[in-house]
């Protein structure tokens, strides 16, 4: 907040500067950002580098201009009312500026409520869709599908916190190729649906479908040419809702979908509605679409080649993609068609809402089913209002990206305002030796596994976890000889799942993250424990403060007051960029920001723990010291809130 206020003063001397050089603001975008050399300031701009462009002059002889004969016409330093001590220049034409310290320090103990207060960025008027998870109903949940979950649900809890009204979907392909392998398992290559001999503890059907029946009916195509084709016969009768084949399917991706939502739960992932893809075809969405498409000509029907007897769409930029196939079945792409064209409101809503279960935070999941005219309307039909829909946002891996292209370019050529959609991808993931060895995965020398189901290659979120959780839960022991075994097992249980969702959110979404859970799980650097351990720290001294602080208010403090210390400084600096960094990483739809703020500032709290005693102090430096404890610790709470990681008075 203070940074913002810091940013605002200096962004209004600039403006001053500006018809001087005949421009108004709207003729240029000019930058206040930190230093990269705190000897040269605290914040420097840019404006003497995009004058040099304009005015053809070198931009150091802009920037002394600016600093030396244009700022001075203004009164610019004011101890008493300015956050800025100091103007400076530095080559090649920065112009630099140095934030008044003690006012700085005054400002921020008097505003400190609002320092530490989470920031208001949107509206309940302001709708965002978020589609997250969306893993094919064939198979239990992989370590890579967790990296989507987590980047799902933290933005779904950082617009959230930030006052948007956020629903969150997870889509379930139920008509696709995969579960129509597991269709045919079942129906006709004599597959059992239960398995008979269990070979691992995991009791879950979502296992034994992914790690059994998946891989072993695409073994069995290569020796049976009749199971292919009973497969395309069993994606033909998917579109029938009222086929044996769709009432059996229907059975058993819900079994499935039940215990892949179970491994969301475990880390705290929340969903709002599920939408099913068969009912995108059952509900003639596809046919009014593909009537439109038809008839603008945005597809064309081919009749030799590769390709003949399908409506392809052809793209300059992405080349030619098929939507029919030429037996009249409807591939994965045309479906996502008419999905994002309901997920934006340009479609009407053929669709109604019902409970589909209750979850682990207490709130109802609902699932979309076909409205029926003789059927009574339901009560949960205001779930989504299409009308206040600012954004929709998509998170699926960059191997989507070429298939999210071609879709925005068919939303413009239908004179759909695509600006509403947003698609995040990210690389998948991979295991390091170390983790794939402990997990019972050998590949000799390779760096890294890449997982494939196809193969039967990959690790089921599931045992990552329980891996986890048992390797914290050991830690958790040696540390507290006394604790009971309950409280044992729910440290444990809570430093996994911060661990796991920490470590996919801090890195960069278009970094393959090779996942070792050694190093997830050390308090030692940049990891959810270490987070977890720093805050601990802070709540062991307030568990042995003799008082108390019931309000965060702020408080007038004189220049003798603030004697601090250089790391209680830091401290304090980094606090006042919190509104800073949330803005930014919900404007850039980036968690990663915050994890990045979070160990920054579990790093300073860690020094201040060190270097500034609390407990023995008295009078002034007492005071100001608990309130930097608890605004620090605030803060870090409302961070580890969005992330995902449990606040945890003891580890």
């Amino acid at each position: 907040m203070l940074f913002e206020v810091i940013k605002e003063e200096i962004k209004d001397l600039i403006r001053k500067v500006l018809p001087y050089c005949n421009l108004s603001e709207n003729d240029i975008d000019f930058e206040v950002s930190e230093s990269p050399l705190k000897e040269y300031g605290d914040f420097s701009c840019n404006l003497a580098f995009l004058l040099s462009k304009i005015q053809k002059k070198n931009p150091y002889e802009i920037a002394k201009n600016i600093v030396n004969d244009i700022l001075p016409k203004y009164e610019i330093i004011n101890k008493n009312k300015s956050l800025i001590e100091s103007v400076s220049i530095e080559r090649p034409g920065f112009i630099n500026f140095r934030i008044n310290l003690k006012g700085f320090l005054k400002m921020f103990f008097l505003k400190i409520m609002e320092v530490t207060m989470m920031p208001t960025i949107g509206t309940p008027e302001d709708l965002i869709l978020i589609e997250h998870t969306s893993v094919n109903p064939n198979k239990a949940l992989h370590v890579g599908h967790i990296r989507n979950a987590v980047i799902g649900d933290s933005l779904y809890r950082l617009f959230s916190s930030t006052r948007h009204n956020v629903k969150v979907l997870n889509y379930v392909d139920d008509s696709g190729l995969q579960i129509a392998d597991i269709i045919v398992a079942f129906r006709y290559a004599n597959i059992p649906i239960e398995e008979e001999k269990r070979n691992s503890e995991s009791k879950k059907f979502d296992h034994y479908c992914g790690n059994y029946v998946y891989v072993k009916i695409n073994e069995l195509y290569s020796t049976r040419q009749d199971l292919e084709i009973e497969r395309k016969s069993v994606l033909k009768e998917l579109e029938n809702p009222y086929s044996q084949i769709s009432l059996f399917t229907h059975q058993i991706v819900n079994r499935i979908l039940i215990d892949q939502l179970q491994t969301c739960w475990n880390i705290k992932c929340h969903y709002d509605i599920l939408n099913f893809e068969s009912q995108i075809i059952q509900s003639n969405l596809w046919e009014s679409i593909f009537k439109i498409l038809k008839e603008k000509q945005i597809i064309q029907f081919e009749t030799t080649g590769r390709n003949a007897g399908c409506w392809i769409f052809k793209s300059q930029k992405e080349g030619d993609k098929v939507l029919v196939r030429s037996d009249s079945t409807i591939t994965y792409f045309a479906k996502d068609i008419p999905y994002a064209m309901w997920k934006l409101g340009c479609i009407e809503n053929p669709f109604e809402f019902e409970i589909f279960s209750q979850q682990w935070d207490n709130t109802n999941l609902y699932q979309t089913k076909m409205k029926r005219e003789k059927e009574q309307s339901s009560s949960f039909n205001n779930l989504i209002n299409f009308d206040k829909i600012k954004k929709v946002i998509t998170i699926i891996d960059f191997r989507q990206e070429r298939l999210q292209s071609l879709l925005l370019e068919i939303l413009n050529k239908l004179g759909i305002e695509n600006t509403k959609y947003r698609y995040l991808g990210y690389e998948p993931v991979t295991l390091s030796n170390k983790t794939a060895e402990l997990l019972g995965v050998n590949r000799e020398n390779k760096k890294s596994t890449q997982m494939s189901g196809r193969k039967g290659i990959f690790i089921e979120a599931d045992t990552a976890l329980n891996l986890l959780i048992n390797k914290a839960y050991d830690e958790v022991i040696k540390r507290n000889p006394d604790i009971s075994e309950k409280e044992a097992k729910f440290i444990a249980k809570e430093i996994s799942i911060s661990a796991i969702r920490y470590y996919f959110i801090k890195q960069d979404m278009g970094k393959i993250i090779t996942f070792d859970i050694n190093d997830s799980l050390s308090l030692e650097g940049d990891t959810g424990p270490y987070i977890q351990y720093s805050y601990a720290r802070g709540m062991r001294i307030i568990d042995k403060m003799d008082y108390k602080i019931d309000s965060l208010s702020g408080i007038e403090l004189s220049d003798l007051d603030l004697d601090l210390l250089n790391n209680e400084i830091e401290l304090i600096t980094h606090l006042c960029k919190f509104s800073t960094i949330i803005k930014e990483s919900a404007y850039n739809y980036e968690p990663k920001l915050i994890a990045k703020y979070l160990f920054k500032l579990s790093t300073l709290f860690n020094n201040f723990y060190e270097s500034s005693p609390i407990l023995k102090e008295v009078g002034n430096k007492k005071t100001i010291r608990i309130r930097i404890l608890y605004s620090s610790l605030l803060i870090m709470n409302h961070c580890m809130e969005i992330i995902g990681i449990t606040p945890l008075n003891k580890m």
